[in-house]
């Protein structure tokens, strides 16, 4: 099996923007919620400037992956960005055995049993400084 390079995409850096990139951001759309594709009454209604491609799942910070979103409709893109985000963090993790075994082996060299070579499960031994340790 050939070995595959993967890229390993990363968060992108937030930008602040200026007044004038948010009218211009506005402006592609023409007020257009680019989540829900009602239009946004900016006078009654709160409005962010949303990434369409999160920038922790990949997504660039320029104005091509920018557009104006309903405050609501942008705080549940969010939750769920979040949880794919860590969905997929999880896996790398998983992937890459960076994850701390969650048990013992049995028999291992934690665990309070041993198994001989003759195959016997037998109690370990705990050396008498460990012993000293423990009661001190």
């Amino acid at each position: 099996m050939p070995f595959i390079a993967t890229n390993d995409v990363g968060t992108t850096r937030r930008r602040k923007l200026t007044p004038r990139q948010r009218l211009k951001v506005w402006e592609t759309t023409g007020g257009v919620c680019v989540l829900c594709g009602r239009t946004i009454d900016a006078v009654r209604e709160r409005w962010v400037v949303e990434h369409l491609r999160a920038l922790e799942l990949g997504g660039q910070d320029d104005f091509g992956n920018m557009g104006p979103a309903h405050d609501t409709c942008a705080r549940d893109k969010t939750r769920d960005d979040h949880r794919r985000a860590a969905h997929a963090k999880r896996q790398k993790i998983q992937h890459l055995g960076a994850e701390a075994p969650k048990r013992q082996l049995p028999c291992g060299r934690n665990s309070p049993w041993k198994r001989t070579i003759s195959g016997w499960i037998v109690a370990r031994e705990v050396p008498r400084r460990a012993q000293e340790d423990r009661s001190g």
